[in-house]
């Protein structure tokens, strides 16, 4: 059975809105955008055999845990980490040919957010999904402590590479959303390690 909850840090996704970052219906798109991501990462996993274990709703997203990962195999996980950020893709491509894309603010949102998010989990920093497909892509031939040093030292480099854009985003267009995701993700590179 698969348990369904909801992160406490949920009460994030508010603050946008409330602070005018985001309207709330631009956060309802990038909610449906997120789970159209982890829709693809579930439907590739049943496609390798494994159900969910758990499905947690956070901030802006959803992030759904296999059953018995230790039975998948590293390219099964490169195949599933791959599925989110396609499936973002394709829907930024299918967008984009729809002869309406340009003078729609709504068809533009959800081009924004879906190359976001495809751009965003396609960076080579665990845990996003750039990150563990690197670490699986590696496991594949080598053990855990050489894919764990080449992860951690990866994204040192793109965090430091990254601190420009992010300052840029949070003090010139007064957004923190990049500061947000790079200090979860720095914070994450500190603690883990490079380690799944």
């Amino acid at each position: 059975m698969t348990h369904i909850r909801i992160h406490p840090t949920i009460l994030l996704a508010f603050l946008f809105p409330l602070f005018g970052i985001l309207t709330w219906e631009q956060t309802g798109w990038l909610w449906i955008s997120a789970f159209f991501h982890e829709a693809a990462h579930i439907a590739a996993y049943r496609i390798c055999g494994t159900k969910m274990e758990r499905i947690v709703l956070l901030p802006f997203g959803i992030c759904a845990g296999p059953q018995n990962p230790i039975r998948i195999t590293p390219a099964s996980e490169v195949f599933c980490a791959a599925a989110g950020p396609t499936a973002n893709l394709l829907i930024t491509v299918l967008l984009l040919a729809l002869p309406v894309s340009v003078g729609n603010e709504t068809v533009r949102y959800l081009l924004y957010c879906n190359g976001a998010l495809f751009l965003v989990n396609g960076l080579p920093i665990l845990p996003l999904d750039g990150g563990r497909m690197v670490y699986y892509g590696l496991a594949t031939k080598y053990d855990a402590p050489f894919c764990e040093r080449i992860c951690y030292r990866c994204a040192l480099i793109l965090l430091i590479l990254l601190l420009f854009p992010v300052c840029f985003t949070l003090f010139k267009e007064k957004n923190p959303s990049l500061a947000m995701i790079w200090g979860y993700l720095a914070v994450y590179t500190t603690i883990q390690r490079g380690s799944i």
